[in-house]
Order: structure tokens, then sequence, then C-alpha cells
């Protein structure tokens, strides 16, 4: 079990500094609030709890803060990577791909980072532990588990180069609630 993407954040609200619900970035700007983007969500894990292959919505970046409890474990693929891991993700679960073309946006596949090295896909692991950050950047995917119960925090945001990304990252359309972010206008409303 996994309690994952619950609205909230429980940095001090007088916490300028560090505290990932109010990081300052291009997302501010924003006509609205959206969950998870711009707006920070809990996630409790408990042992075993994972979360599958994925890129963040629209391939923005991601920080990550464990307040309390036991580590994560991260797996990576590196940038460079990204095409390859998508095609072989495709090959292993060519129905899903056929659907939607965005499917590994759907969080629900899973391939051990064993054999990802066996079909000669990189795959970088990190431990992280309670009071640590970590950043995913834009086609970076990402996966992993949690060792024990734990609460963290995550939220996404967006550079100025992130623009050029957003404007050409893919967006499922079969999900209903999956995020769409108008590039054109956000750029235009940070000029």
């Amino acid at each position: 079990m996994y309690g994952a993407d619950t609205l909230g954040s429980v940095f001090p609200e007088d916490l300028d500094v560090w505290n990932v619900s109010k990081l300052p970035n291009i997302l501010d700007h924003m006509d609205e609030k959206v969950p998870g983007v711009n707006n920070s969500y809990l996630y409790a894990g408990l042992w075993k709890a994972s979360y599958p292959w994925h890129l963040e919505d629209q391939d923005l970046y991601s920080i990550n803060y464990i307040h309390f409890g036991a580590p994560k474990q991260w797996y990576t693929i590196p940038q460079e990577d990204h095409e390859k891991f998508h095609r072989f993700m495709k090959d292993q679960f060519p129905l899903d791909s056929q659907k939607c073309p965005e499917f590994l946006r759907h969080k629900v596949y899973l391939a051990s980072p064993k054999l990802l090295a066996q079909n000669g896909i990189r795959c970088n692991k990190i431990v992280h532990r309670q009071r640590e950050f970590i950043i995913t950047f834009p086609y970076g995917y990402h996966a992993g588990f949690n060792y024990g119960y734990n609460l963290a925090e995550s939220v996404n945001f967006a550079t100025e180069e992130w623009l050029d990304i957003g404007k050409k990252a893919g967006k499922c359309m079969c999900v209903e609630d999956s995020v769409g972010i108008d590039v054109d206008r956000l750029a235009k409303k940070i000029e």
C-alpha cells in the first residue's frame, strides 16, 4: 500500500527556505494551482510500496524530500538513454503502447534494473534518506520503492530552459485528469 498523491504540505507555513511547497519557479505564473504540479503532494510510504517507471507530467523537473522515516530506493535512467528505455518498454508492453503513445505516464509499468542492464539500458540507483532532497530532470525516467514507513513531499518545478522541453512534451489523452500546461501562454506571462 502507498498513500500517494495526497494534496498538502507538512513544512511549517513560515518556512520560506528549502520548503518545496514554496519553491519559487516559473510555474508560479500559472493561472491555477494544479495538485502535484505547482501545489505539493505528500506520500506516505510503507515497506515495499513502489512507484513504477514514469516521467513527470509535461517532462517537468521535480523535487522530493523525505520528512521522516525509512529511506526510499530510487532507480533512474540517464536522460541520454530515455528514448532507448522507452523503445524497450514499448517492446515489453506492445498492446498498451499501441493504445497510448504516452503509456508510461500511467505509472503502472515495472521492469527490474537487472532486466534493463541485460538489454543494454543503463540504470542508476540511489538511496534517499530522511531530511534529504532528490531532484529529477526532464526525460529522466525514474522508479523505486520504500524500505519502510516514511513521509515524503514532492512538487514539480520549471526553469526557463524547460519551456522548449514543455512545448514538445507528450500528454496522455486516455487519462481524464492528465496534466497539460499551456506553455506558450506561460512563456508570455513570464516575459
